[in-house]
């Protein structure tokens, strides 16, 4: 995706995204990951910054039952464009991706991208009620429920229960 620094309005704008990156995975594959969603794009003084919030989703498994779903989640996008050439003393933002450039196209795929990995949930699962796989039989929780007992509690907690 190309933000023209020539052509872009003084003031603010709307910048509507609709992307899908390819993410390689351990195995050497790869699974979509799909950014959607309206940027603000603010062309004051000399700085360009782009901000909002995307809808990521991909494809993924559940960590708990093992069952496949569509990911959903929220990505913050905070780009600052500075237009001056590269080595212009800046002040330091940790969290907003700095770009440098005076004029012509600025590609916003990496920053965007980046951005959609960085909040890239941990934990991946179904739902939040998701009971997972019974770690005695293999059953999955969510379907049918075993007879299995419950994992024994530890007795050198057994004081904490008093």
């Amino acid at each position: 995706m190309k933000l023209n620094l020539d052509t872009l309005p003084f003031g603010r704008s709307a910048l509507e995204v609709e992307l899908t990156f390819l993410v390689e995975d351990e195995e050497g594959g790869g699974t979509g990951l799909t950014v959607v969603g309206e940027l603000a794009v603010d062309n004051v003084d000399s700085r360009v910054l782009v901000a909002g919030v995307l809808a990521v989703s991909s494809p993924a498994v559940c960590d708990r039952c093992l069952e496949a779903f569509t990911l959903a989640y929220e990505a913050g996008v905070d780009i600052q464009v500075i237009r001056s050439k590269p080595g212009t003393p800046d002040e330091e933002t940790p969290d907003t991706w700095i770009l440098h450039q005076a004029r012509g196209e600025i590609d916003l795929d990496e920053p965007l991208r980046e951005a959609a990995l960085l909040d890239l949930p941990i934990k991946r699962v179904c739902r939040e009620d998701c009971l997972g796989i019974c770690p005695t039989c293999g059953a999955e929780r969510n379907r049918k429920d075993c007879d299995c007992p419950r994992e024994p509690a530890d007795p050198r907690w057994d004081g904490l229960d008093s």
